[in-house]
């Protein structure tokens, strides 16, 4: 069921409650009040009987007393038959009221059970009506006690006139709520469905507008939008990161397959085999380091768990800066751990990390540059950093080094600053640890790469309590230290 529909079965409801309030309040308000005139009529029989014994004969308009024609509303007449050959022939002597003169009809007597009964009547002349009933009086005559029902008719139709004020209020609102609730909440649900079969069918710069601020159709649409452009960005990413890693691919592929063709062709010496195979060997190594790295991304982005363990960051500094000085021993690389720095998370995986740092700090800096590790606590992180005083980044560079198949200058060749994706494993390895990276860096004032890991909750333990075992829920990945971008 639409909103549409389920608004106008609301609308239909409402309207049929009001219908039956404005039937049956008028008609329940006139019934109690006719019920205690009845009460009140009943309860002047004794009195009524008595002015109707003590009536005189019929006065003239002019010689009534003014203070028995304001007397009340209550109508009293005696009515005395007349000789047996002319019944009709009646003398009605009334006790004037405050009803302008009016007089009820006649009510009809109920022989069936001989009690006085109060009915409604109309006046013999003009409107309104009247609540009668008619008393045998012990010398044969009759009396006739009326009220006038002009006070119970004016309140019920003051009652139907403000049921149907109160009615029509009611349902201007509910129309003027309709039209906006229509307005506000079915055109941006309809707005975004065009949108998205406008995307459905090919056309993605489509958007929602954004709607009146404040208002949840203003929400939606900056939602929708927002999900849209971030759609859209991540494909641009994944058409990018494919191009990418197929531009990457295709250089050892190709490389790999010109040698076999020369050896097939014949225009491979023998003394040039060996030199031909080792290239090949160099771009297999090449490729498979490289589906490696992306096998290692592609698992950390699935968030597949890591082998957890007690790892010593300024442990593994060290190590690092030992491996570093062994491959480039005419670089300065210092170390800067004054203590251990414990944390929890994968060693391999950190290990790469400090590999990919120290490696981007060494080959992208000249031979007098100097590279400091350090490896500190701070508060409740372990802070990581790797650290070298050379040219520094351009801020434009500086915000896309952490972007996979990025490099800051595209004319290198690939054999020295690799695929770009050191920087890219360094941050996901990092976030799989819920640890952050940091990079400041400016022209001509150096960089410095900051790892900050949590630090493990401290538990209490005794001397003699076995060192805490690894917990390996899924198996790591075994490949290389990425080449560093």
């Amino acid at each position: 069921m639409t909103l549409r529909t389920r608004l106008g079965v609301a609308g239909g409801l409402v309207l049929a409650v009001l219908v039956a309030v404005g039937v049956l309040l008028p008609r329940t308000v006139r019934a109690s009040q006719i019920d205690e005139v009845d009460r009140q009529l009943r309860s002047a029989v004794p009195i009524a009987v008595g002015m109707a014994t003590g009536l005189g004969p019929p006065r003239r308009d002019d010689d009534r007393e003014p203070s028995e024609s304001t007397l009340s509303d209550l109508y009293v007449a005696r009515i005395d038959q007349g000789d047996a050959d002319d019944p009709d022939d009646r003398q009605v002597r009334a006790r004037p009221t405050a009803t302008s003169g009016r007089e009820p009809e006649m009510p009809a007597v109920n022989t069936d059970t001989g009690e006085p009964e109060v009915v409604t009547v109309r006046s013999i002349e003009g409107s309104g009506s009247w609540r009668a009933m008619l008393l045998e009086l012990r010398d044969g005559s009759q009396a006739l006690v009326a009220v006038p029902l002009d006070r119970v008719d004016a309140t019920a139709q003051r009652t139907t006139v403000a049921i149907l004020v109160a009615a029509v209020a009611v349902l201007a609102a509910m129309v003027a709520a309709a039209w906006w609730l229509l307005r506000l909440g079915l055109r941006p649900i309809a707005e975004v469905t065009q949108v998205a079969d406008a995307i459905a069918g090919g056309d993605r710069s489509r958007r929602v507008r954004g709607g009146a601020p404040g208002t949840e159709a203003h929400h939606l649409a900056r939602a929708f939008n927002v999900m849209l452009d971030e759609q859209a960005a991540t494909e641009a990413k994944l058409r990018q990161f494919v191009a990418d890693a197929s531009h990457e691919l295709r250089t050892p592929v190709s490389a790999i397959g010109g040698f076999a063709d020369l050896w097939r062709q014949g225009a491979v010496d023998t003394d040039q085999l060996a030199d031909v195979m080792r290239r090949i060997g160099q771009e297999s190594a090449r490729m498979r380091g490289l589906v490696e790295d992306l096998l290692l991304l592609a698992r950390l982005d699935q968030g597949r768990a890591l082998c957890v363990e007690p790892v010593d960051l300024a442990a593994l500094a060290a190590d690092a800066v030992l491996d570093a000085s062994a491959t480039h021993p005419s670089r300065q690389v210092s170390l800067h751990a004054p203590e251990p720095v414990l944390v929890r998370g994968d060693e391999a995986r950190l290990r790469q990390v400090l590999a990919n740092l120290l490696s981007n700090a060494l080959v992208h800096t000249d031979a007098t540059t100097s590279v400091e590790v350090r490896a500190a606590r701070h508060g409740d992180a372990a802070l990581l950093d790797v650290r070298d005083d050379g040219p520094g980044m351009q801020p434009d560079n500086a915000a896309r080094a952490f972007d996979r198949f990025w490099r800051a200058d595209p004319s290198r060749t690939r054999a020295r600053t690799g695929a770009g994706l050191g920087l890219a494993i360094v941050q996901s390895i990092v976030a799989a640890h819920h640890g952050e990276v940091h990079l400041d860096t400016e022209p001509g004032a150096g960089t410095t790469v900051r790892v900050v890991l949590p630090l493990p909750t401290p538990t209490p333990t005794s001397a003699s309590d076995p060192p805490e075992p690894a917990v390996c829920s899924a198996p790591t990945v075994q490949t290389r230290c990425a080449t560093p971008s």
